[in-house]
């Protein structure tokens, strides 16, 4: 099995277009001697500007002076058209950018229709989260992963990559479990709380939704019992 592991840095979280993008092909063999990288690209995109620079520390300028992203993206076609599944950390915010920008007319590739696995929210690497929402740097710590730099897309891509090396003997069984629990539903529950108790349904990682006055959470339909049971308070799907 092939896995396309994949990142993208912004110029805005709201409006994002991608300045950045990398991905390393990984394979899962029958055994560790067959499992690991197999390639990699990592390029920046054109852009006009980037307020989120601050975050990612890209130069706009930059990202108009680079001659391969052609190349770079031909490369990234073909590495995709080989995987069986393309896996993101964070699926929920890079797969509809990485969807447009693969099936562009600048890029046009018809073909990319993939199945995504989210290795924050599919994965269970056996990280201790009090939710189903972390970092990527938490969980390259609790492996014992040194970190030297974030927030570009190239350093985040060998991070996670080295996640998965780090659980080679269990790949299988895990990415399996990951494939089961990303073709279970997702769905929408509100926490039954009031205001004098609103921080319960913070601290499970229930978010407040302005415009409908409620704490809500998204979370596949195979662990909804499970969390339930972890609640002190009640809940009620939407």
């Amino acid at each position: 099995m092939k896995l396309l592991i994949i990142d993208t840095e912004t110029t805005d979280i709201n409006d994002a277009k991608v300045c950045e993008i990398a991905a390393t092909l990984y394979q899962v063999g029958e055994n560790i001697r067959e499992t690991g990288a197999i390639c990699s690209v990592s390029t920046v995109l054109p852009v006009t500007e980037n307020p989120a620079e601050f975050v990612n520390g890209i130069a706009w300028e930059l990202t108009t002076k680079n001659p391969f992203v052609d190349e770079s993206m031909s490369l990234l076609k073909r590495m995709a058209a080989c995987a069986d599944y393309t896996v993101a950390f964070n699926a929920e915010f890079d797969a509809p950018l990485v969807d447009k920008l693969l099936i562009d007319d600048d890029f046009s590739w018809t073909n990319f229709t993939p199945d995504w696995l989210c290795a924050m929210k599919d994965f269970d690497w056996g990280y201790p989260a009090k939710n189903d929402s972390y970092k990527l740097t938490d969980l390259a710590l609790f492996m014992g992963i040194g970190i030297s730099t974030v927030h570009r897309a190239g350093d985040d891509v060998r991070l996670l990559v080295e996640c998965f090396n780090r659980r080679k003997q269990q790949l299988p069984e895990i990415v399996n479990q990951a494939i089961f629990v990303s073709n279970s539903p997702m769905i929408e529950f509100k926490a039954m709380v009031g205001y004098d108790n609103r921080e319960l349904a913070k601290t499970a990682g229930f978010y407040w939704d302005g415009d409908r006055k409620l704490w809500t959470k998204k979370l596949r339909k195979c662990r909804f019992d499970e969390f339930v049971k972890t609640l002190s308070f009640g809940v009620e799907i939407i």
